[in-house]
């Protein structure tokens, strides 16, 4: 035990300092940490705590409310500890069936998502966890004996990468998830505590044979010691090493290659929307061999969606994307990879698209996330129609009033999200703009003859000749469009799914209309109609504007 004639100070300093540099982390970089009460969280507590210098910290408490008074006793010795090492301190429930299969599964995905919103909307973006090297070979064991691929045998690794499909937060920066004291026995971390006279929290139902990791703790690795003596527990640890040293290097060859943003992300997307999901070239992949074209996939949608696939399902696309094969795949939870022939495209359940969604923030409990958007009857916004110059109006700048602006109607769908115009739409000025509910705008202005115009994806211009007044609406049944340069007119609905745009965000996809001809001027965000091209001959120029999409 600690005595009143140590320093427990200096053995605490500089732990932080040396335990962060294998993982690239500065000691003052803001951490969150995953405090349950145990051992092994006590010690990273006290570490942060105590280091010198003392980085930003907030202890995250879990609270999955499965063990009635005891996980209550756990979340008054947690908070009583921050108060006395000073840490600010958050507990978090969480709700979890318990009668429901892969208890163990459903609570540490939770418990992650939790740790995940919690440090995302304090604005830190590394969280540290207790693991050290006893669970890691525990984890490798239990890979083992469920089945995996060589990248599962090497357990537990020093640090995870949480992408922001992880977990609903006002963040779009991935998180890290380190563990610091990978490299310690649990015997270690006990012993430093107790001669530092630290108390800590056993969690009863670690004696329990109900679930596999204190089966494995408690049966599998002492018949092994027994068996083979203490060196065959360490052989398995210096396996695990060396899997995941090997791991690294396949890692390596691979890391170059990322998601890009989605496809066409103006036309579907307000600024206000959750940067989730993203798209790939497929030759990006299909060069690979068979092993590495696995490992990529798998990191690719653990970092897009925050779950790795199922070895099924990344067999799949893999055989896929070797066969040429293009189609809709679901990966878990309403994720979705659309395979075109020459792209991937990584797509959120719809329940996430919501403009603005987030966390709910504080110790709030975690509802489920809706997976699917119900059909919903949205009936025709009222259209307005305001003074302001004819499209056969002059083109002197002089010429123009003051833009009339239209708001639609913030109306929502099952989802939360807001529900597309219905009908004819909302009437479009020159000049003016129409403000749709997820936060873009859509802008008109007449252009003189003369002017220069420099075209961009969320800016073009138009020949406004005959076109009549201009409509905003979303898609309807029957719409066909030919785009720039296209040899005919296609359904809408395949055009853009042509495009990379999933079924799912195709009714987010604004339309510029002509309301003397129906026919469609601009799918916004992505192409104008060939029809309308501006040519030398061109008497009358319209410049149509999205505004309030994620600036890339």
């Amino acid at each position: 035990m600690h005595t009143e004639g140590s320093n427990p100070d200096a053995f605490w300093s500089h732990r932080w300092s040396l335990l962060g540099r294998p993982l690239e982390v500065a000691p003052t970089t803001p951490v969150a940490i995953a405090l349950s009460g145990g051992a092994d969280s006590v010690y990273l507590a006290t570490m942060i705590a105590r280091s010198v210098p003392r980085p930003r910290a907030l202890a995250i408490h879990v609270d999955h409310g499965l063990r009635g008074e005891e996980s209550r006793t756990d979340a008054e010795f947690c908070a009583r500890l921050c108060a006395k090492l000073g840490l600010p301190f958050a507990r978090r429930m969480v709700e979890i069936d318990p009668e429901a299969s892969d208890l163990e599964g459903r609570a540490r995905q939770a418990r992650y998502k939790a740790l995940a919103e919690e440090a995302a909307n304090a604005g830190i973006s590394v969280i540290l966890t207790g693991h050290h090297e006893d669970d890691a070979v525990e984890t490798l064991l239990m890979r083992w004996m469920r089945g995996t691929d060589m990248q599962g045998l090497a357990g537990l690794r020093r640090e995870t990468i949480l992408g922001p499909g992880a977990f609903s937060a006002e963040t779009e920066r991935p998180l890290r998830v380190l563990r610091p004291l990978i490299g310690m026995r649990r015997e270690e971390v006990r012993s430093a505590l107790r001669q530092h006279g630290i108390e800590w929290r056993e969690d009863l139902t670690n004696s329990s044979a109900a679930f596999s990791r204190n089966r494995v703790r408690s049966t599998v690795l002492p018949e092994i010691a027994a068996q083979c003596g203490d060196e065959g527990v360490e052989n398995l640890r210096a396996f695990a090493r060396a899997v995941e040293s090997f791991e690294d290097e396949l890692a390596d060859r691979t890391a170059h290659i990322t998601w890009d943003p989605v496809a066409h992300e103006a036309a579907r997307r307000s600024a206000s929307m959750p940067d989730l999901g993203g798209s790939i070239r497929r030759d990006r992949l299909g060069d690979l061999s068979p092993t590495l074209m696995k490992r990529a996939l798998g990191r690719l949608i653990g970092e897009g969606t925050g779950q790795r696939p199922a070895r099924h399902v990344l067999q799949n696309l893999a055989e896929d994307l070797t066969e040429g094969r293009t189609g809709r795949r679901e990966i878990h939870e309403g994720w979705t990879v659309q395979l075109q022939s020459d792209a991937l495209h990584l797509t959120p359940p719809s329940g996430l698209l919501s403009p603005g969604s987030g966390g709910s923030g504080g110790a709030a409990v975690a509802e489920p996330v809706a997976e699917t958007r119900a059909a919903q009857k949205v009936s025709a916004p009222k259209v307005r129609t305001a003074e302001r110059p004819s499209i056969d109006s002059e083109l002197h700048p002089a010429a123009l009033s003051t833009p009339e602006v239209v708001s639609a109607p913030k109306q929502a769908s099952a989802s939360g999200a807001a529900a597309p115009l219905a009908g004819s739409g909302l009437s479009l000025g020159i000049p003016g703009a129409v403000q749709l509910p997820d936060g873009r705008s859509i802008h008109a202005t007449l252009l003189s003859s003369s002017a220069e115009f420099a075209p961009s994806v969320t800016s073009v211009e138009i020949d406004a000749d005959g076109v009549g007044d201009l409509q905003v609406r979303f898609s309807q049944p029957g719409d066909r469009f030919r785009g720039l340069g296209a040899p005919g007119h296609k359904p809408l609905r395949r055009f853009l799914s042509d495009i990379g745009i999933p079924r799912e965000e195709r009714g987010n996809v604004p339309l510029v209309v002509s309301s003397a001809t129906g026919e469609i001027l601009w799918v916004a965000g992505v192409r104008v109609a060939e029809a309308r091209k501006v040519q030398p001959s061109t008497k009358k120029r319209v410049k149509l504007t999205l505004e309030g999409v994620r600036e890339r």
